[in-house]
Formats: C-alpha cells, structure tokens, sequence
C-alpha cells in the first residue's frame, strides 16, 4: 500500500492543505506546532479510525466541520480515495477509481480497508496504528514500561503470535515424528558407538600400519631406483646377447657353407670317377645293348598282340557265363511252368472245401462277436456289483453323517444373533478406542482451558490492580490539563521577558554616549525620571527583568516537576477506558472458560463412566466370537444337511437302477453262455481245413504267371541262339594267336641274356 497524496480541510490548525507523496522515506519536519503530528493523525483517524481525542477537538477552531482525503495505491495494485468528513455531516467512506464503485457503511470500509492493507479482519486496526505505526509521541516507549502481561497482549497481536502457536499446534505431530526420528537416531547413535567403541585402538594400528606403509613406500622407492638401474642393465646385456647371437648365427652359417662346398667337392670328385668307369662300360655292353633293344620292340609288338588275345578270350569267358545264365534260365522257367500247371490242377480240387470254409467263417464270426459280447456283459456285471456296494456304502456314510449333523441345528440357527452379539460388542469395542482418544482430547483441552483460565485471572488481577491504581490518583491526573496551560503561560512569559531582555541588551549598547538608541540624539525622558544615564536605565529594567525571569524559571521548573508527578497518571487515566474495556473482556472470558471448563469436565466424567462400563469388552468378545464360531460351523454343516439328504436319495435311486442292470446283464449272460464252445468247435474244423480259399488264392496267382513265363522262355531261348553264333566266330579269330606264347617266350630269353649288358651301358 503506497499513500500518494493527502488533503486536509479544517483540521486543526491547517485550514486547506494538499501534501503529495512518493515511494521510498519521506520526512515531515518543523518547529513545535506547525502541525507534524496531525497529518500523522488524519492519516491515522481517515485509514485505521484512530483518534486520541474526540472529533470536536480535531476540527479547526471556528469551523463546524474536518474533511480528510488520502489518495492511495492498494495492495493490488489499484488507486483508491479515502475520504472521512468529522464534525457536523460527518460521513466516511472508499472509492474505487477503476471501478467507479463507493464503499461507505462503516463495517463495510474497515472490511475493504483490512483487504488493502492485506490484514485479517480479526485484528484491530486502531490497536495497529496505535501501538505499531502512528504512536503518539512521547509513547513510543510506554509500550516496554507497561506490565508483561500487556505487553505480552499487544506483542501478541502485532507479531501475530497467534498464528504460530496454531501453527505449532497443526505440527504437533511434525514434532511428535520429529521426536521419534531423534529416538531412532539416538539408538542409531548409540549403535554406532558401541561399534565403533575400539575406534583408538584401530586408530593406533592404523597409524602404525601407515608408518609401516611409508617405511615400505620408502623402501619400494629405493628397489624402484635399484629396479630402474638394473633394466638398463639388463638393457645392455641384452644387446650384447643379440649381437652375440647374430654372430653365432653368422659363424654357424659360415659353418654350414663350408661343410657343404666341401661335401659337393667330394661328389664331383666321385662323379668323376664314375663317368671315366661308365665311358668304359659303355664300350664294352654296346652289343648287348642293341640286342636288348631289339628283343623289347619285338616283345611291344607280342604283348600287343596278347592284349587282343586276352580281349577276345574276355569276350569267350563272357559269352560262356552268358550261355551258361541262359541256359539255367530256361531250366527255371520251365520249372515255373511245371508249377503253373500243378497249380491249375490244385485249383480243381479246393473248389469244393472253398465254400465249406466261407460257411464255417461266418459261423465263427458270429460266434466271435457273442463271445465278446459275454465277455463284456460279464465284466460289466461285475462293475455293476461294485459299483450297487459303492452305492450302498456312500448311502450308509452319508446318512451317518446326516444323524451327526443334525443335532447341530438348534446351534446353526444362533448363527445370526451370536453375529450380530459380536458386531455389536466389535462396535462398542471401536467405541472405546474412540471414547479413549476423546478422552484424551477432552482432557488435553480442559488442561488447556484450566491454564488459559489460571492466566487470563492473573491478567484480570492485574487489570484491576491497575484500574484501582488510575482511580486512586484520577486527582492527580486530572490536574495535569491546568499545569500544561500554566506552563504554557509561563514559557509565553518566559519568551516575552527573554525577548526584553535580548532587546534591552542591544539598546544598552546602541546608547552609548547617552544617545537614544530609536533617535540617535540624547534622551530627554531620561533626565526628566531622574536616571543618570540610558546605560543604567536599561540595567535597571534588565534587573527587574532578570529577577522575574529568575522567578518564573523556578515558578515553571516548580510545574514541570508537578506535571511530570502527574503525567503518568494522566497517561494511565487516558488508558482506563481501554483498561476498562480489558478487564470486562477478561471478565467475559473468564465466564466463558468456566462454562467451557464445566462442559469439559462433565463430558471427562461421562466418558470416564463409559469406559469403566467397557472394560470387560474384550473378555465378552473373546466368548462370543467362540460362540460364534462355532455356529458358523455348525451352519456350515447344517448347509449341507439338505444336500446330503438328496445325495441320499439319489444314491438309493441310483442302486435300484444299479440292481436292475445287473438282474439284465445276468439274463443276458445265461442266453451267451455256449458261445464260446460252439467257438472252440468252428476254429477246429477250420484249422482242420488249413485254409483252402487262401491255398486258392496263392495256387490262382501262380497260375496268372504262365503268359510271362512263356515269353520269358521264348526271349532266353533267342537269347542263347545268338550267344551260340558269337562264340562260334571268337574261336576262329583266337586260332591267330595259336603260337603266340611261343614267340613271346624267346624274345624273353634274348632280353634276360642281354640284361646285363643293357644296365651295365645304361649306367
């Protein structure tokens, strides 16, 4: 909020006055008098209704009525007018500029006002202004010399300690999770202390361990150095050992070139020596040599020859095996042919046993069927005993548990009261969870209100004490309007004479010489008193002067002394109505804390009285809920009792039907009884048969074949005609070759004879 302008109109000693404001401090200075502390109470009567006295003596003396208007920027940011007229046609009220809109009842401007200014409308605007932001002067420090109470009261509301005190009553349970976080905290404290317990031992083998580290620091430091001479050492020792090695490598080298050369230098000598015995050699195996030649081209041309020989005898030796297969061919086919007519005939005579045997075939298939049948019945008739057993026994099971279940009925049908005897106990059982934390708040509350009361009766003692004390000394205080106007009087005269005093002291010496101070000429009058000289006139009238000064100094200490007696007094006084207007809202309150004490501990005693009747609560709902359980399970049962009772039923139905089927299957039975014989007798006589129709059947196969074994004989028969010719023309080419094993012969003999010649030149 930012007051731009204020306008005064008969307010006091200004009669029209206009004062501008801008953002930022701005200071009203002045002699005494020249109306400082009435702009700050028009500010102060105009905005928050504060005037320390009556209207009437806020208006210009003569004028029948004050107007005040304050131009201001809200809180949000909008201009607004302020105007508030005392005296005859008195009125107030706001105008908002924006919205041309006017605010003038009463309630309704201190409303709006409490909005601009951004403060809750349950605070006092007056006790605002009066103790925080216009205090009157000469009391901005009565505020510190009052009673702790009230300064506790006015504090209080100006630092809205209120609101943290709601606060800290909505954190309450911040503090209580605060406080239990500090618990846990604590124990994790604790925990860690009693871990860390050997701390100073760890610490000191700790500080060991690091002298020990730096000892061995020191020490890899010096192996580094050691290490880092020794690699370039062996930097250098493995240079020597390359070039070592290379010249090694070298030397061997040079070694193996040597060996070598000197072993190539003895073959060539050796080879040498051989080339002068093969020349030799050569001369002597040259005959031999041509001779063997000679032998091997004719034995070419021989073994030439005996490849054909041989190809031809291949295709003797297979043309033989050829007629041979074909031959064995047609023996096979005509022993096919000597079956296919047997077959023809063994066809002829199983024509008639064909027929018996489809018969006796049917006979058994149906005899099969009537076998399978009994066999099924009887194993059927069999399920069907054991299953009418079964019946029967679940029959009996379940009416034996019929008969037990129901004697429960009676405790089934308490089912629903014992549930609605434990919901109701359950209730009364949340109702003393509740009730208890209800009486803890009530309780809570009424310690609260007792301690409230206790304070607000030492504050109520307090206001009347001080009340009693203002009307003991109301004379006093109501001295002090006459000793401010005497005092007044007194500094009016005190300035006058000080004022005659100052003039007469420049007269004197304006009068030097016996000159007139106004004429500058010699003064008659003088002369004509009898007074020697203007400079002892004026010290004489300084004299008396003076000594009435001196006077009324003492006459005016002697009253501000008084006032300042009375003064405090006067200030209480001024302060009675308000003390006054404390002590009944004390009073008032008060009442009102006894009416709430009373309340408070007659709901403490009632819910005491409920919870002494709740006591055995729990005992009662541990027996009902027994109870309780155990209908529900009896009702369980009883549930079921009817199911069980069809389950009996349809299990008597069932073993009738049951009965029934097996009575049917018996008769079945006994109808199928010879079938198995009868069947016994069929497969005999078809074992006997040895199963003609499938000797047929293989027999009529066999038969089938006659046409390919005729044609299959007619081709091998071609075939080996063929065969036959192709040997007869290999015979006469293989009689060239007649003595051709002969003439191989000798050239072999030649060739064996002149071998050693051969080699021996070749070499």
């Amino acid at each position: 909020m930012l007051i731009t302008r204020v306008e005064l109109e008969n307010i006091k000693s200004y009669r029209q006055v206009n004062l501008d404001f801008r953002r930022g401090t701005t200071a009203i200075s002045g002699v005494n008098g020249a109306g400082k502390t009435t702009v700050v109470e028009a500010i102060g009567f105009a905005l928050f209704d504060f005037l320390l006295y009556n209207q009437a003596q806020f208006v210009r003396e003569g004028e029948k009525y004050g107007r005040i208007v304050i131009h201001l920027i809200g809180s949000d940011d909008r201009v607004y007018t302020v105007e508030r007229r005392c005296g005859a046609g008195a009125y107030w009220f706001i105008y908002d500029q924006e919205a041309d809109y006017r605010v003038e009842q009463r309630t309704d401007v201190l409303d709006k006002l409490h909005e601009l200014f951004g403060i809750d409308r349950e605070r006092s605007l007056k006790a605002l202004f009066r103790d925080a932001l216009g205090v009157p002067q000469g009391f901005f420090t009565s505020i510190f010399l009052e009673g702790a109470s009230d300064r506790k009261l006015k504090f209080d509301a100006l630092l809205q300690i209120e609101d943290y005190k709601n606060a800290a009553d909505y954190l309450l349970e911040v503090q209580k999770e605060y406080r239990e976080q500090v618990q846990v905290q604590l124990s994790e404290i604790q925990r860690l202390e009693f871990e860390t317990r050997e701390l100073e031992d760890w610490r000191g083998k700790l500080k060991e361990l690091r002298e020990i580290d730096q000892q061995q620091t020191t020490q890899i430091t010096q192996w580094t150095q050691q290490l880092e001479q020794l690699e370039v050492r062996f930097d250098v020792l493995k240079k020597q050992r390359d070039e070592l090695r290379q010249l090694e490598n070298r030397f061997e080298k040079n070694k193996h070139t040597y060996e070598s050369t000197r072993l190539r230098l003895g073959e060539r000598k050796n080879e040498l020596d051989l080339a002068r015995t093969a020349t030799r050699v050569v001369e002597e195996s040259r005959a031999d040599y041509q001779r063997y030649q000679g032998a091997e081209e004719l034995l070419k041309q021989l073994r030439l020859d005996a490849q054909k020989r041989n190809a031809l005898r291949q295709q003797q030796s297979t043309l033989s095996s050829t007629q041979a297969k074909v031959q064995t061919t047609i023996a096979h086919l005509n022993a096919r042919l000597e079956e296919v007519a047997a077959a023809g005939r063994r066809i002829v005579e199983l024509s008639p046993h064909v027929d018996e045997q489809v018969e006796l075939e049917k006979q058994r298939d149906e005899l099969t069927r009537k076998a399978a049948q009994y066999d099924e019945l009887v194993k059927e008739g069999k399920r069907l005993v054991q299953q009418h057993a079964g019946y029967l026994q679940q029959q009996e099971a379940l009416q034996q548990r019929i008969n037990e279940i129901e004697p429960l009925l009676s405790m089934a049908a308490l089912l629903q009261e014992r549930i609605e005897a434990v919901a109701r106990l359950r209730a009364q059982l949340n109702e003393r969870s509740s009730r208890q934390r209800l009486l803890s708040e009530k309780r809570e509350q009424l310690r609260q209100k007792q301690e409230e009361r206790e304070t607000v009766a030492t504050r109520l003692r307090k206001a009347e004490s001080t009340i009693a004390k203002i009307e003991e000394h109301r004379h006093e205080a109501e001295e002090l309007p006459t000793l401010q106007q005497r005092y007044e009087q007194f500094s009016e005269q005190r300035y006058r004479l000080e004022g005659n005093i100052e003039g007469y002291i420049k007269s004197r010496q304006q009068s030097a010489g016996g000159l007139c101070p106004f004429l500058h000429e010699p003064c008659l009058n003088i002369k004509q008193r009898g007074v020697i000289s203007l400079e002892s006139y004026f010290d004489g009238v300084m004299a008396k002067d003076e000594a009435r000064l001196a006077d009324l100094n003492e006459q005016q200490r002697t009253v501000s002394a008084r006032m300042n007696v009375v003064k405090k007094y006067a200030e209480a006084l001024d302060k009675l109505g308000q003390m006054v207007e404390q002590r009944d809202s004390y009073v008032e309150y008060l009442q009102r804390l006894a009416i709430e004490t009373a309340r408070l501990e007659r709901e403490v005693a009632s819910l005491v009285d409920d919870l002494d009747a709740l006591k055995l609560i729990d005992q009662q709902i541990t027996r009902e809920e027994a109870a309780r359980n155990e209908s529900q399970k009896a009702d369980e049962q009883v549930r079921g009792l009817e199911g069980l009772r069809m389950q009996v039923q349809q299990l008597q139905e069932q073993a009738q039907q049951c009965d029934a089927l097996i009575q049917e299957r018996r008769r079945q039975t006994k109808e199928l009884g010879g079938s198995n014989e009868q069947l016994k007798q069929i497969r005999l006589e078809l074992e006997r048969l040895n199963d003609p129709r499938g000797q047929t059947k293989a027999q009529r196969e066999i038969f089938k074949q006659e046409p390919v074994y005729q044609r299959q004989l007619e081709e091998r028969r071609q075939e080996l005609q063929a065969t036959e010719e192709q040997l007869q023309a290999l015979e006469q080419q293989l009689t060239d070759y007649s003595d051709l094993d002969a003439r191989t012969g000798e050239q072999e003999a030649v060739l064996q004879q002149s071998l050693s010649g051969y080699k021996a030149y070749l070499s």
